[in-house]
């Protein structure tokens, strides 16, 4: 076991690095300067390209496309589609808020193979943007916290360019607004016999800490924690993170 955690923490400092040089990058979040909305069935001429907005994808330049970033000259665009398609426009040679990413120190307790308790249902959440987000509550994994007992709705996004075995928890817990971001999120992995990998160190900020320019799900009301969760990534460090 204590084998399966070593690589689990080496992976999580492997991750971290990847981010933060990630987050140096043209296509990163802090290089997002503006967002178009671009309803379903109307069409965009951006920097050289034609982008229309399809039910459940994008054709750009007369070819279908899935989510994805474009080449645009100096510029990147980011085609978000999310039932409720966006060009984010990202400038790699722009001023950039100065963010730095942090994460509490790796903590084995925030560790869990838990098995998913099946709920299936489909369900709206919320979003940092004026629109709700389909998903598929898949069920609820069962834990504890210093003794306390938790669950947390695993959900899947009914989205284009969403994976379709993908599971993610949103959640808040007691450290959200304070030493973390309102919310955060965790990508789920299975291991093996209907159990799973949640390990909360690799919990994870959404991009809206870093720009308003993107759209962000809002954690369901059951996935508010009262406990807290002093594992994955922090609050950033630096100048102007968004609240």
């Amino acid at each position: 076991m204590s084998g399966d955690i070593d690589r689990a923490r080496d992976e999580a400092e492997r991750s971290r690095e990847e981010h933060r040089a990630w987050l140096h990058g043209p296509s990163s979040y802090l290089a997002a300067v503006a967002r178009h909305e671009l309803p379903v069935g109307e069409t965009l001429r951006l920097e050289g390209h034609v982008i229309e907005a399809l039910p459940d994808a994008f054709r750009v330049d007369g070819e279908l496309s899935g989510p994805r970033t474009i080449e645009a000259g100096r510029y990147r665009l980011r085609l978000s589609h999310q039932n409720a398609p966006a060009v984010v426009v990202l400038d790699a040679e722009a001023p950039r808020a100065d963010l730095v990413p942090d994460w509490f120190p790796y903590d084995p307790a925030f560790h869990y193979i838990l098995a998913l308790e099946p709920d299936l249902a489909d369900v709206a959440i919320g979003s940092t943007r004026e629109h709700h987000r389909a998903a598929t509550r898949a069920g609820w994994f069962r834990f504890t916290v210093g003794g306390a007992a938790c669950r947390l709705a695993a959900l899947h996004l009914r989205e284009p360019g969403v994976a379709p075995d993908a599971l993610e928890l949103y959640f808040s817990d007691a450290t959200s607004g304070r030493e973390s971001y309102r919310m955060r999120y965790l990508d789920v992995k299975p291991e093996s016999a209907g159990r799973f990998v949640v390990d909360f160190n690799r919990a994870y900020n959404p991009a809206c800490v870093f720009s308003s320019h993107y759209n962000c799900p809002v954690p369901p009301p059951e996935n508010l924690l009262t406990v807290a969760i002093r594992a994955g990534e922090r609050m950033p460090k630096g100048t102007n993170p968004q609240r």
